[in-house]
């Protein structure tokens, strides 16, 4: 069901009540977040729906501010009675929690954001689809992922999902900031048999807030079915230093662990091994990362971050120079630096530090082209167990993916581990690809690294 304009109305209404009720009990400063979230989700197995999940969730969550003292509590209630006690338990909260000289809203009203309509956060066909559509595009895409080949016997999770939501924020300085957004999303895990009885896996899905965006359940279903074929017959390599060519899902996924090296918080803490490289050249020329909140169309984009203050276009790296550090509000004021914008927030929790659109920025070379130019190396398209150390920055994951000899593919890989540090690997990127797309909101194009530690069977390699 679409929220109409009377029920967006009210839940704005609701969170400003609240910041009213807050200060009349005695709050220095306050402010609440109100969100609503009508979700769908159907998925498919063998030809049949096997689970159906539809559901609306609303919350409201109040931020009291008593001397620097804070507390936030949170409601499914909108009533007025509700809401009244609710700030007086927010008040009793806060006077009892420890004090933090830091605590405190951004000064002033909130500020003007970006209009909503330019972000491109809506789209009227995605709540337009029934739900009988959505089912029928689930099953289309697992029967189509299934004919992908014979030796794709069955799948393992093929899902369709969509979202409408609002979000409201009210601040006893002055304002309610309001703005919704939809999203949709389509995945397919086709299972290949390989031999001994093991599966080779071809996870695939597309993310996106319209309709037009996501791909199409053919696009998804035949890009899941390739991958889980071209892993048959996969095997491990000796242990060697070679060349790696990261995939973007594989270079996405780094650069998401890698971001919170530029996290103010840690930064402060001295918990990044970024804490004293602002200026310095830490990568190689030809990689530029941005965090961006004002991508019309972004996964991530909103007209304001968790602190009610307009999201930015923020440069992280630029040509390999580290330009800046990310923060929210509460971070900033005790840096002495100012928020970029980064302020995350549910209604449950209080604002943190947290990236919008994250990516790399596209590079010049084609993915084939950056393959024939590797001799001898592996193309990591997969990871597995978790290897990350956020404090040094130290990578090192299971991976599966495919070994390169003269600039072609050989054969599949698994059953290795792919490891270096994150300053060696940006330093080491010598080729960016030009296949940069936002599937999601952490994104990169093809990278090529120009040598990391394969760790596989067998004696180290020549």
């Amino acid at each position: 069901m679409s929220i109409d304009a009377k029920e967006y109305q009210d839940l704005a209404r609701a969170a400003e009540r609240a910041v009213q009720f807050a200060q009349k009990t005695g709050a220095s400063a306050a402010d609440a977040l109100v969100e609503s979230i009508n979700e769908f989700r159907a998925d498919v197995h063998a030809g049949r729906l096997e689970t159906l999940k539809q559901a609306d969730r609303r919350g409201l969550g109040l931020r009291a501010i008593v001397d620097h003292r804070v507390a936030i509590v949170y409601t499914s209630d909108f009533r007025e009675a509700s809401l009244k006690d609710l700030a007086a338990r927010a008040v009793v909260l806060a006077r009892q929690s420890t004090p933090d000289e830091f605590a405190d809203l951004p000064a002033g009203p909130l500020a003007q954001t970006h209009a909503e309509g330019p972000l491109a956060l809506y789209d009227e066909k995605v709540i337009g689809l029934t739900a009988a559509q959505k089912i029928d595009m689930a099953l289309e895409m697992e029967k189509i992922a299934l004919g992908y080949d014979k030796r794709i016997a069955r799948t393992d999770g093929c899902t369709v999902q969509t979202t409408e939501g609002s979000s409201h924020l009210a601040s006893s300085h002055g304002g309610v900031l309001s703005y919704r957004g939809t999203g949709m999303g389509l995945f397919v895990n086709p299972l290949a048999d390989d031999a001994g009885g093991r599966q080779q896996s071809g996870s695939y899905g597309s993310f996106a807030r319209s309709l037009a965006a996501v791909e199409t359940p053919e696009q998804v279903a035949k890009e899941a079915g390739r991958r889980a074929v071209s892993r048959i017959g996969a095997r491990s390599v000796p242990t060697q230093n070679v060349p790696v060519i990261l995939h973007p899902d594989i270079a996405g996924a780094w650069l998401g662990s890698f971001f919170d090296a530029f996290s103010g918080d840690n930064i402060f803490k001295n918990t990044s091994y970024l804490a004293d490289r602002l200026g310095a050249a830490i990568a190689s020329p030809l990689v530029t990362v941005i965090d961006d909140g004002t991508m019309p169309g972004g996964v991530a984009t909103a007209p304001f971050d968790g602190d009610g203050l307009a999201t930015q276009r923020n440069v992280l790296l630029d040509q390999g120079v580290c330009k800046m550090f990310v923060y929210d509000a509460y971070w900033a004021r005790k840096a002495k630096a100012k928020s970029t914008g980064n302020a995350v927030r549910g209604y449950t929790y209080v604002p943190g530090i947290g990236n919008r659109n994250l990516y790399i920025a596209n590079g010049t070379t084609p993915p084939e082209e950056i393959r024939k130019g590797v001799d001898k190396g592996f193309y990591m398209v997969d990871q597995g167990a978790f290897g990350y150390n956020e404090t040094t920055g130290a990578y090192s994951y299971q991976a599966a993916g495919f070994w390169i000899e003269g600039g072609e593919i050989a054969h599949p890989v698994q059953e290795i581990t792919v490891a270096s540090t994150t300053l060696d690997m940006l330093k080491n990127v010598v080729k960016v690809g030009n296949d940069l797309r936002f599937n999601g909101t952490v994104n990169s194009p093809t990278l090529l690294i120009s040598e990391m530690t394969i760790s596989g069977a067998g004696p180290a390699g020549p």
